[in-house]
């Protein structure tokens, strides 16, 4: 099982196939179905012949029901759920095919055997419309709510890479709680000066060719400000803006929005703003705009989730 700070421990356990009952009566109805299908099919090929191609529908059926058997067991279903569906596809239409000319034949036994491909073509058609659909799905949400092992799974570790790679690298001490801003608060600091096009503002407020790498640290003290006159503020911005950046700052985050989790998430260790949670936990998100959001727990715990973990209610 993929857990959700991304470390592979995915294990092979029927125990994942007897605590979901879905999995658990469609496999079993399914391995009936292709029974009464084979010992049909064998004595209808001894009595009366047999349509060659239906043997053929029999093999790829066996494999492709140990095939889902194998991933739900291994808790792999999220990550094979794309070559499921397709290889259900084709068996449907070998099933059909197959069920189309013996469900006509008059001897008892290919009756037998037409019942055993129509069985296996309704489980396919159940499948398809299980594994091909998204886990947020309502009908998917609710048969999963009924299995045991359902709420450990989530994206793989490459959706979490991605979600890593937009996310602003944060230096924070495990004794400090994380500084948040807004938008509103850096507008007019992300964007580069119209006129000179360098950040910074006007030529010679700071040499970005020559030292880029000062581009983000703080504003050295002005001259002024050290020798007790009056402050000089940042170009283009008044006293007043200044103290309201100052003040908003400082002033508690609004926790507008409300969300669900949709999988369970364990926080990283090394990082000290994220912030771990269950499955079906409801949050308080203060900001939906990008790929991590800023939440807070019942418990009153903030800190930042993934989003592709979330759903807003």
């Amino acid at each position: 099982m993929e857990t959700a700070n991304g470390r592979d421990s995915r294990h092979f356990s029927f125990g994942h196939i007897v605590g979901d009952p879905f999995a658990l009566s469609t496999i079993t109805v399914s391995i009936i179905a292709w029974l009464i299908a084979f010992i049909a099919s064998i004595v209808s090929d001894i009595h009366s012949g047999f349509p060659n191609f239906a043997w053929w529908t029999l093999v790829y059926m066996f494999f492709v029901i140990v095939g889902v058997l194998v991933a739900v067991a291994a808790d792999a279903v999220f990550t094979y759920h794309v070559a499921i569906v397709g290889f259900l596809a084709a068996g449907l239409a070998f099933t059909t095919s197959a069920a189309n000319i013996l469900v006509y034949l008059p001897r008892p036994e290919q009756e037998a055997a037409a019942a055993g491909f129509i069985l296996l073509s309704m489980i396919a058609i159940v499948w398809i419309f299980y594994f091909g659909s998204q886990p947020t799905a309502s009908h998917r949400a609710a048969i999963d709510s009924f299995a045991l092992h359902r709420e450990a799974r989530a994206p793989p570790r490459a959706s979490r890479q991605m979600a890593n790679a937009s996310r602003p690298e944060t230096y924070v001490s495990n004794n400090q709680a994380p500084q948040m801003y807004t938008s509103a608060q850096l507008s007019g600091f992300e964007t580069s000066s119209p006129v000179t096009g360098y950040a910074g503002g006007a030529v010679g407020a700071m040499d970005q060719r020559n030292a880029p790498q000062q581009r983000f640290a703080p504003p050295p003290v002005p001259q002024q400000q050290q020798t007790g006159q009056a402050p000089i503020h940042m170009a283009g911005m008044t006293a007043a803006q200044s103290s309201q950046l100052d003040g908003s700052a400082n002033a508690p985050t609004e926790y507008p929005y409300r969300a669900k989790a949709i999988y369970s998430y364990e926080a990283n260790p090394d990082d000290a703003n994220e912030i771990s949670f269950s499955k079906h936990e409801i949050l308080e998100v203060s900001d939906v705009s990008g790929r991590w959001w800023q939440a807070k727990k019942q418990t009153g715990e903030t800190g930042i989730a993934p989003s592709n973990y979330l759903i807003l209610l």
